[in-house]
């Protein structure tokens, strides 16, 4: 039988989850993109090796399609996006802290932070990704034509995704009427 357990991050664990936010942009700012995503990558790489519990386990998914979404040359982030994608994914720079399993749930705790975050934007990369598939799994021969009808069809879907994506963000933190919402936004946005 499933045991649902929940907790309440306070202002204070939420001041202290924003500080090692703002010493990972710090970080951000001195890494090259690629070095962050390896990071992000290896962290991801020790909560697929560890047995971690489920709930664990569904926010390290999040954490893989933000690593998915920041390598997918087909998606085409504008500057701003792919800034704070990477900023997002600074966060998890640094490996679990010993013993593994506590590193891994402070990870959690913050992919569930950082996702909620970003959930317009993974939501619209996921829709990205499933159009994509469709259309191609449509395809029955590959030339020339077929892939510029390919680049045509993924430039249409990309730029009404990301633009959904950009009107939908805005309006969240438009509507976010607490100051520690605001506060805790990682992106400046």
């Amino acid at each position: 039988m499933p045991l649902r357990i929940s907790f309440n991050l306070g202002d204070a664990e939420l001041q202290h989850l924003e500080a090692v936010a703002q010493q990972t942009q710090v970080r951000a700012r001195e890494s090259s993109a690629q070095a962050i995503i390896e990071s992000a990558s290896g962290v991801l790489q020790s909560a697929e090796g560890s047995h971690a519990a489920a709930f664990v386990q569904e926010r390290f998914a999040r954490l893989r399609a933000m690593i998915e979404m920041a390598q997918d040359e087909d998606w085409l982030l504008g500057d701003e996006d792919s800034r704070r994608l990477i900023n997002a994914l600074a966060c998890f720079s640094v490996p679990p802290t010993t013993p593994v399993t506590v590193g891994l749930l402070d990870h959690a705790i913050m992919i569930e932070l950082v996702s909620r975050d970003l959930e317009h934007d993974l939501a619209s990369y996921r829709d990205f990704c499933e159009f994509r598939e469709s259309q191609q799994s449509g395809r029955r021969r590959p030339g020339v034509e077929q892939d510029a009808q390919r680049e045509e069809w993924l430039h249409q879907r990309r730029e009404v995704l990301q633009s959904r994506m950009h009107a939908r963000r805005k309006r969240t933190l438009d509507a976010a009427g607490s100051s520690v919402r605001r506060l805790f936004s990682l992106f400046g946005l």
